[in-house]
């Protein structure tokens, strides 16, 4: 409830807030929480109110929530749902226990007819010195104790039992049956089932599970008419022969064994040996073989020869150690070899490979195929792997430097290849010591030798170096000159055309101005051969003169020595011109070969 202040103020419109996380459905100044649990248990609730004026109340008096809960979660320690004891032993303690608040009520009841009835109002069951007619269901009720029609319950079976007791068995295949009064040996072979049939006194009905030193089997079905329990024994091999023991239980501390002895006759099979054997040429190999049969086996070679075997029996009648040597006398002894291993009941074939297991053979015929300053070619023939793949490195170094590894990358390493390997970078006129290596993952062999590389002649090198700078230079320096030739061979070829037209052979009027240029070319040592002469322009023209089949002077008679002269003297004008008068140079050269064209 809220109180306002003045009295007499008007009933203002208030709105309720209930704090600490309450859960649940808030109407006007009421909170209902449907659904409480035992999480709720130690929560404070309050609640505050606000009016129009946004005024807000002082928090109320907290209320504590405190519910009831369980019961829940029953659970009986030992945690078993069916318990078996034995007649005039002690039932229990076996505790019930529950999730409950306030503390719960427990009754423990029983049915043995039918209907439950009381037992004892307590948590803990003990029932001492137990009847087999008290067997049957126990149940642990739990209440609550304000409200009895809030309960849950467990039940627990308790089989009161006596110890089983095997009168008589029979054990038969499909060829025989041994009674109870055979003896307890019997063989019989691998694949066929065993059948056995128990007399047993037991309540309630045993299970029946067979065991021996070699294996443990789980527990067998069988199928009961009266007294008597029938099952057929899992499928039993070779190496099972033995002693077996046959156990009737019911669950009891109690039961009762019978003991028989199994033979079960088998061919020769699983055989455990190293079907690869890595070894080495003029060494003896042991070849030993596990092999379970029942009779003992004989073992032969399915090839021809000489080496023996010897049979042995080992700690059981079923297995046995077969062995024998071969000698390794060269590589051709590294092949597969076929063994038959037979008994009474049928034969087997294993094979066993013999394969190397050595280190690469070393390189062969390693040799030096040729050398310069800076590289030799090495070679050499691959040599027998050792069986396993082989890599190849060269291992190179002078008497005065560290040794360096070169990796040969190839993929021909069959035995009998030839590898071509080129080792460079190194010093002229110098003594190298060279190993190739094989190398497979049992280690590496090796070949060596010693060579010197050939002597680098440096005048050589410097020589040409120093021609191809001249040549730079001239080609740098005479392109103004080359261009002042050009202008006069162009001037020679306009006179020569005016000659032509005005009379000159007609077989010359075939000809083509750069069929004429070609021939000036090859004849003019003024044109062909300005870099390495410094003669005269007129020395050039007599030269020419002398060594021409045809004159090309007297064939126009035009074009004398002064005009020649005059002609170089003004390819010497504009050259100088040229390199004050870059911009204007090209108009200037025109203008010379108009002049020359009208002289």
């Amino acid at each position: 409830m809220v109180q306002r202040w003045p009295t007499g103020y008007m009933t203002p419109h208030l709105l309720y807030q209930f704090n600490g996380s309450p859960r649940g459905v808030t109407v006007n100044n009421k909170l209902t929480i449907h659904t409480l649990t035992k999480l709720d248990k130690g929560k404070d609730l309050s609640c505050q109110a606000t009016d129009d004026l946004q005024k807000t109340s002082i928090k109320s008096d907290a209320v504590t929530l405190d519910p009831y809960y369980g019961p829940d979660n029953v659970v009986l320690k030992p945690g078993n749902t069916a318990l078996n004891i034995t007649e005039r032993t002690t039932l229990g303690p076996i505790d019930c226990s529950a999730i409950c608040y306030p503390k719960c009520l427990f009754e423990w009841k029983t049915n043995r007819t039918g209907t439950f009835k009381d037992v004892l109002s307590n948590e803990t069951l003990v029932l001492a010195n137990i009847k087999e007619n008290q067997a049957g269901i126990y149940r642990c009720l739990v209440f609550h104790p304000s409200n009895t029609t809030r309960l849950i319950r467990t039940d627990i079976s308790v089989n009161v039992q006596y110890s089983p007791k095997i009168e008589s068995l029979w054990l038969s295949d499909k060829n025989e049956t041994y009674g109870s009064g055979r003896p307890p040996t019997y063989s019989f072979s691998e694949g066929n089932h065993l059948t056995i049939t128990l007399r047993i006194k037991s309540n309630p009905d045993p299970q029946i599970v067979i065991n021996s030193s070699m294996m443990t089997f789980s527990t067998l079905l069988y199928t009961k008419q009266s007294d008597y329990f029938t099952t057929n024994l899992p499928s039993l091999k070779c190496e099972n022969s033995g002693n077996f023991a046959i156990h009737a239980s019911n669950g009891i501390a109690y039961g009762d064994n019978r003991t028989v002895t199994l033979k079960i006759k088998c061919k020769p099979r699983d055989v455990k040996t190293n079907r690869k054997i890595g070894t080495k040429v003029n060494t003896d190999v042991n070849i030993v073989m596990d092999v379970i049969s029942f009779p003992a086996p004989t073992v032969t070679w399915l090839h021809m020869t000489t080496f023996r075997w010897t049979v042995l029996k080992d700690k059981y009648d079923y297995k046995h150690i077969i062995s024998s040597t071969i000698r390794i006398t060269s590589k051709d002894d590294f092949r597969e070899y076929g063994i038959q291993i037979c008994n009474t009941l049928g034969c087997i074939v294993e094979n066993i490979t013999l394969q190397p297991e050595d280190k690469p053979e070393a390189p062969l015929n390693f040799s030096v195929e040729t050398t310069t300053f800076r590289s030799a070619s090495l070679s050499w023939i691959v040599g027998f792997n050792g069986g396993h793949e082989q890599t190849f490195s060269v291992k190179f170094k002078t008497t005065d430097s560290d040794e360096d590894t070169k990796i040969v990358h190839t993929s021909d390493t069959k035995t009998g290849s030839k590898v071509y390997y080129i080792l460079d970078q190194l010093k002229p006129d110098t003594l190298y010591h060279v190993m190739v290596l094989s190398t497979n993952k049992h280690g590496n062999r090796n070949a060596s030798l010693q060579f010197k590389t050939e002597v680098e002649y440096i005048g050589k090198s410097t020589s040409k170096t120093t021609s191809i700078s001249t040549l730079s230079i001239v080609l740098v320096c005479g392109y103004p000159v080359l261009f002042a030739v050009i202008i006069v061979l162009l001037v020679f070829i306009n006179r020569r055309n005016k000659c032509s037209t005005g009379g000159s052979n007609p077989t010359n009027i075939n000809s083509t101005t750069s069929d004429e240029y070609t021939v000036i070319q090859r004849g003019n040592p003024t044109f062909t051969e300005p870099y390495s002469t410094l003669q005269s322009p007129t020395e050039s023209t007599a030269l020419h003169a002398d060594r021409m089949e045809t004159d090309t002077y007297d064939e126009c008679g035009i074009i004398t020595d002064v005009e020649v002269n005059q002609t170089i003297d003004n390819r010497k004008s504009g050259n100088s011109k040229d390199k004050q008068e870059s911009v204007s140079g090209k108009e200037q050269t025109k203008e010379r070969l108009y002049a020359n064209t009208k002289i």
